[in-house]
């Protein structure tokens, strides 16, 4: 029999990343109990837990297009209105400068050594340098130890599975540690979902499941937390691709094109401006799209082409940017036989995901104070609709903290959790170890991954789409049938249970949305255009187990 503890705090933070431990620290400078659970370890937990090399920044420095007015122009029209520009204005624009400064403070070198100022490049169709190149390798776990000295409570290794809900209101969470195996029941007067964004539901070009452009460790968990509790969730049908070198799944596309970096294709011909007027300079989608179509017409391999830049922009992208965004890039490169600054390194669109960059409109609804539509529940960073990025997501916590923390003072007295549904979510939890069924947590996940890849990837059609959403409801059938033999296995387990409730969400609003729209991220080979009267977000909400569908018109 497992132990049973019992937490109680004013406010709990679920998700130990950048956004968590941000939002984490900030409800603490209120003085009340702040407890922060991830199921890693927290000073390494997250997309930016090895580092970052891209730091995005209004700094109102001078340029027009340094001021929060462009800015905000801009990120609507790479959004295309399908997030909600407030967002971005009050949890990031009116909070960066400060970060910055913080952040410098706190010892992270976002300044050039040698010159005492910003490095700014820009991309993705950016009007100015908002992008500060600095060495991030640091950065996740100084914030984590912030967070412990200011009081934090940190609990590592606790899975957490469902929210407790108490007459329509969030009032905590059940979860299980993943190494003892005992049962957490966290009680609270506000809850945070920071939990990042979601990946492993998509077959990846490696082969290898976990080598994800982001933390393969993201799984959805509080989008489909929310799905479970009676909140809403927007535009799950958007699943975003990025570039990456060919069977190494690092993040270098922003790195690349921000120093002048072309796209070529087999001829040596730059191919992006085909598909967009910008070329390399325009949004993320625009690039897979056409290495896409490059590749269907018969005019791939395609490769990323440094060869004409400046030395010393080579040295500062080969030294400054790719290996610090992953420690490893020079050994992939060593391995591989290329020179980078040399030769061609070729590429490859990656595996589909809800991810955390620019202009992702996929997560849970949240509105410009951080609030889902069930009260007591606040959401941050990737796992939300509000901005991207690592600094997006870092501010975007730290706002969610502060307007949690304002909430629990205003309910001070808070509500005791249901006893029936924490023992009916405990048996949740365990209920895998009980099963009588022989499949493993891998063989459902392979089938998960080959479902979603086979129908609900990047050349959709209705009768496609119909199909996986049948093959999905079917897997969802035989879930009861994998059993768990440790901890390992249940923390997989639950993991694939939020995977597959997200899989189910893109199908729905994939079936639902009859056109294209950002490129490979929701093309229709049915519906091929972007059309006006789909100008507008698919809102799911589930009830009784079945998703339901409305829809709120983009801002225009």
């Amino acid at each position: 029999m497992k132990n049973e503890c019992w937490i109680k705090t004013d406010v709990l933070v679920v998700g130990g990343g950048s956004a968590g431990t941000m939002a984490a620290l900030e409800a603490r400078k209120t003085g009340q109990e702040v407890a922060l659970v991830d199921k890693g370890g927290i000073y390494r937990s997250g997309c930016g837990a090895a580092g970052n090399d891209h730091f995005l920044a209004v700094l109102e420095s001078g340029p027009d297009w340094d001021t929060p007015e462009v800015f905000l122009q801009w990120y609507k029209r790479l959004t295309q209105g399908l997030s909600d520009i407030k967002i971005a204005d009050k949890v990031f624009v009116r909070r960066i400068k400060s970060l910055v400064k913080e952040l410098e403070e706190m010892g992270i070198p976002m300044k050039d050594p040698g010159h005492k100022e910003y490095i700014r490049t820009r991309s993705f169709a950016q009007p100015g340098d908002y992008f500060i190149n600095f060495d991030g390798r640091a950065l996740k776990p100084m914030i984590s130890k912030r967070a412990e000295q200011a009081g934090v409570k940190l609990y590592a290794q606790i899975a957490i599975t469902d929210l407790l809900v108490k007459e329509g209101k969030a009032v905590g969470a059940v979860g299980f540690h993943i190494r003892t195996g005992d049962f957490y029941v966290f009680q609270a007067k506000v809850v945070v979902l920071a939990t990042g964004n979601a990946t492993r539901m998509y077959e990846n070009p490696s082969g290898m499941a976990f080598n994800t452009w982001h933390s393969p460790y993201n799984t959805g968990t509080a989008q489909a937390m929310t799905l479970r509790a009676g909140g809403e969730v927007k535009n799950l049908e958007f699943v975003n691709y990025t570039i990456t070198p060919k069977n190494f799944s690092a993040s270098a596309l922003n790195a690349v094109v921000g120093m002048g970096g072309h796209l070529v294709n087999a001829k040596g011909e730059r191919y992006v401006f085909t598909y967009h007027e910008k070329g390399e300079q325009g949004p993320r989608w625009a690039m897979p799209w056409g290495t896409y179509i490059e590749e269907q017409e018969g005019r791939g391999p395609c490769y990323f082409d440094v060869r004409h830049l400046s030395e010393k922009d080579k040295k500062h992208l080969l030294e400054h940017l790719l290996p610090v965004d992953k420690n490893t890039f020079m050994d992939y490169c060593e391995q591989k036989g290329i020179d980078p600054g040399v030769d061609l390194m070729e590429i490859q669109i990656s595996e589909g995901q809800h991810p955390a960059f620019l202009g992702s409109v996929s997560g849970i609804f949240v509105d410009e104070c951080c609030r889902t539509t069930l009260p007591g529940l606040f959401a941050g960073g990737a796992c939300a609709v509000g901005i991207g990025s690592l600094a997006g997501s870092m501010c975007f916590g730290q706002s969610a903290g502060a307007e949690a923390a304002q909430y629990a003072l205003q309910n001070r007295k808070g509500a005791e959790p249901s006893p029936e549904q924490i023992a009916e979510l405990k048996q949740t939890v365990y209920a895998p170890y009980q099963s009588r069924g022989d499949y493993t947590y891998q063989e459902a996940e392979d089938k998960l991954r080959q479902i979603m890849s086979d129908y609900l990837s990047i050349n959709r059609s209705a009768e496609g789409l119909k199909t996986g959403w049948q093959e999905l409801n079917k897997l969802q059938e035989t879930f009861g049938l994998v059993k768990a033999e440790n901890g390992h296995d249940l923390m997989r387990i639950h993991e694939l249970r939020d995977l597959l409730l997200i899989s189910k969400g893109i199908a729905f609003g994939a079936l639902t949305r009859t056109e294209s729209r950002f490129g490979l991220s929701h093309y229709r080979r049915d519906y091929p255009e972007t059309r006006a009267e789909w100008h507008k977000s698919t809102h799911l909400t589930c009830r009784d187990g079945e998703l339901q569908v409305h829809y709120v018109p983009a801002d225009s």
